[in-house]
């Protein structure tokens, strides 16, 4: 039998909740560049169904022919901009990290267990948030950071994941992967790993079958739960209730 030798939160929403401040940072991005475009809090929802950003930009482009004379050079520069505009929110909103996170990790260390943070944003993202959360949860903590800029393709494809494992030295049947929507837990499933969700608060009404353990968020889980999970390979998700 397998024995858990990492844990690895997969998303920046897996730690802490940025999914609107993100939001916020597109429209400001827009409205600097003269668009009139505005994501309310529905169309946003709808587009995390897309992984990455840039791609959420070219998908609401092509939705309507209007909006056909943004180039594929403006959604770059667009991005750039949306990632300046984050950095500036988060500077200036306080943020915690999700209800249990700190707690799971400081409970797998004391188990000699790694935990890693494996992601297809931007390295510019994940040091903001890392700032954002400096007193409260170092990211020095993590055995590795992973960011698009080490893998050839972003989620959903298993890129990052097999590059994770890679540098922590272990395989798949070792880990346990967090997740929080259903792009980037299929990453993870393709990897081979088992899963948890904590679907984050703008995605929580959709599916996420494929995970081994659905919970609302981290609080109480232990090592010892966790290392059932991994036992146990379950085929179909199971509500833990805690």
């Amino acid at each position: 039998m397998a024995q858990l030798k990492a844990v690895i939160f997969g998303a920046i929403g897996t730690i802490a909740e940025t999914s609107d401040i993100q939001r916020q940072a597109f429209n400001k991005a827009f409205a600097e560049a003269g668009l009139d475009w505005h994501w309310d809090i529905a169309t946003y929802h709808d587009l995390l169904t897309i992984n990455g950003g840039q791609n959420r930009i070219r998908a609401y482009r092509d939705a309507d022919p209007a909006r056909a004379d943004v180039t594929d050079e403006l959604i770059s520069q667009l991005h750039q901009a949306k990632t300046a505009q984050f950095e500036e929110l988060l500077a200036n909103i306080p943020l915690s990290p999700r209800p249990g996170v700190v707690e799971l990790i400081d409970t797998c260390k004391k188990d000699n267990i790694q935990v890693a943070f494996c992601t297809s944003t931007s390295r510019e993202h994940v040091n903001a948030i890392g700032a954002a959360l400096s007193g409260l949860l170092p990211f020095d903590r993590f055995a590795q950071v992973v960011t698009i800029d080490r893998v050839a393709q972003p989620k959903p494809a298993p890129d990052a994941y097999v590059y994770c494992l890679a540098q922590l030295g272990i395989t798949a049947d070792e880990a346990i992967a967090i997740e929080d929507t259903p792009v980037s837990l299929s990453a993870a499933k393709t990897a081979g790993l088992t899963t948890i969700a904590t679907p984050g608060a703008t995605v929580a009404d959709r599916d996420f079958y494929a995970a081994d353990l659905i919970v609302p968020d981290l609080t109480n889980l232990t090592v010892e739960n966790l290392s059932s999970l991994l036992a146990a390979r379950w085929h179909q998700a199971t509500y833990f209730s805690m």
